[in-house]
């Protein structure tokens, strides 16, 4: 599930968790199923001290930047 609303993107994860809260996953569920389905995550620093951190799917990134 996590992997097709990330798909071949970079996402927010606080946008990815708000999308499966409002399909009913708790938290913990949607920790459980990002591990299980292989979602990686980077964190970015913007260099003033502000970070973010972006779940994204290794193969499917691979796809589209190995072109």
């Amino acid at each position: 599930m996590i992997r097709e609303i990330v798909g071949s993107e970079f996402m927010d994860c606080r946008k990815v968790q708000d999308i499966c809260q409002k399909q009913g996953l708790s938290k913990y569920a949607v920790r459980r199923m990002k591990r299980e389905e292989g979602i990686k995550t980077v964190e970015v620093d913007n260099g003033d001290g502000e970070k973010i951190w972006l779940w994204f799917d290794p193969g499917q990134v691979w796809e589209k930047y190995s072109e």
